[in-house]
């Protein structure tokens, strides 16, 4: 019980900072604007009452007006997301309270020099580069305009320290605040560069990875596409050469046939992700009655099972209907009942149903094949493709189910599966439903 609460509370730490700092989905810059513009907050909420006790009351007065303009400064980017604008309020309203606060608080013998370095730190960090210009003019100008300003005209410089103290602990307590917010700040950008290059070597990565399966995905598809073209060469020149018997013929043509079918779904499959690799998705969900969507890719389905003397039935509710792309539903009831017809043995039996649950339906191709080894379940929906050999030694690469769980997500889905070695295997593709 001891070990659970400083991870709950730690847990709740990060989830407001989160909260007021901004997540992930808002660029760097923003979220250093909304860090910085939270500190500044932070610090003057000690600084006005420690200048009004100093003796810098007009001092503070100016304060509390910047901690206000800092505050909408806030609002506009961790709220409204506009980073430009809330940039300019910040970075304006310092250079001109702090220009304003000089001749209040001793000039150049005062802490206003020392503000001015740390803002002008602090709107740099944040500050996208093509403001960086800008920002360098604009402080120059001003710390440059002040110092001459007081160099020809002294007497317009306040000193309004209560006393020689009261000015020593201000330097103190400004220099110190400098050094805690550059601390921090740069702190905070550190950290954050460090996490989006940890994030990008782990994209480098994945992708690296990625490339090497498609690599090895080629590998293979070429290497089985080579067997069936073999034969069908050979095939050809033994026909017309008039070596072959009739019955001979029919049995070639037998083995040819599913060779070619299992090639051919196999390039359907590799046409239809290398579109996908290179245009993405392109869903057309559209009200569809499932039962008519599907109707078509199971009966062409059902020739190839009684080839194998296998039996597939379907029972699908005329009632379910969903918003679905017709194209991409029917590719994946076709490869769940291709893999279902490929791995189970003559005689055997696969059945399809369609039923509503709830705000869903479910669409469940179950069989009473082969299984699928514990070894390679981890791995059936990912691009680890290894060639598989069906119960009458049809070829497959796994690309297919790959597949299938993609577009499943794109649907809003989820496809999921349980086998059992040599008892049979069951997938279910779980889609919202609409009346």
């Amino acid at each position: 019980m001891t070990t659970k609460h400083p991870n709950k509370k730690h847990g709740t730490w990060e989830q407001w900072l989160i909260f007021l700092v901004g997540g992930r989905q808002l660029p760097l810059e923003t979220r250093l604007l909304n860090s910085v513009c939270l500190m500044a907050i932070f610090i003057m909420v000690f600084n006005i009452p420690f200048n009004y006790f100093s003796g810098l009351r007009i001092t503070a007065f100016i304060f509390a007006i910047f901690t206000m303009l800092v505050g909408v400064a806030y609002y506009l980017g961790r709220f409204r997301q506009r980073l430009i604008p809330g940039i300019i309020v910040a970075s304006g309203a310092g250079v001109f309270l702090f220009s304003i606060n000089y001749f209040f608080s001793a000039g150049i013998n005062g802490a206003s020099l020392l503000s001015f370095m740390l803002a002008f730190i602090l709107v740099i960090i944040m500050s996208p580069k093509k403001l960086y210009a800008l920002w360098l003019a604009l402080f120059l100008l001003a710390v440059v305009g002040l110092l001459v300003v007081e160099y020809h005209y002294p007497r317009m410089i306040m000193v309004t320290y209560a006393n020689k103290e009261a000015q020593f602990v201000d330097m103190a307590f400004a220099y110190a605040t400098g050094i805690f917010i550059c601390f921090f700040s740069l702190g905070y950008l550190k950290e954050a560069y460090n996490r989006e290059k940890r994030s990008a070597e782990q994209k480098s990565v994945a992708l690296e990875k990625m490339n090497d399966e498609k690599l090895k995905l080629f590998s293979i598809i070429s290497h089985d596409l080579q067997a069936p073209l073999s034969s069908l060469h050979s095939y050809i020149r033994l026909v017309a050469s008039d070596r072959l018997t009739t019955n001979e013929r029919k049995q070639v043509e037998g083995g040819l046939a599913n060779a070619l079918h299992g090639s051919q779904e196999m390039l359907s499959n590799m046409l239809v992700w290398s579109q996908s690799q290179l245009s993405g998705f392109r869903l057309v969900l559209v009200r569809n009655n499932i039962h008519q969507v599907l109707k078509p890719v199971i009966d062409v389905q059902k020739i190839y099972a009684n080839q194998k003397d296998i039996s597939l039935e379907a029972d699908i509710d005329d009632s379910l209907h969903a918003l679905v792309d017709r194209d991409m539903l029917q590719l994946i009831i076709r490869n769940l009942l291709a893999n279902a017809i490929k791995f189970t043995l003559p005689t055997g039996h696969i059945q399809v149903t369609g039923t509503r649950l709830g705000t869903e339906f479910e669409l469940m191709v179950a069989d009473n094949g082969i299984g699928i080894d514990e070894a390679q379940q981890a791995e059936l929906f990912t691009l680890k493709t290894r060639s598989t050999y069906g119960t009458n030694n049809e070829r497959g690469i796994g690309l297919g189910l790959f597949l299938c769980n993609e577009y499943a997500q794109a649907f809003n889905g989820s496809l999921t599966f349980e086998s059992e070695k040599g008892s049979g295997t069951t997938f279910r593709l779980r889609l919202p439903a609409v009346n």
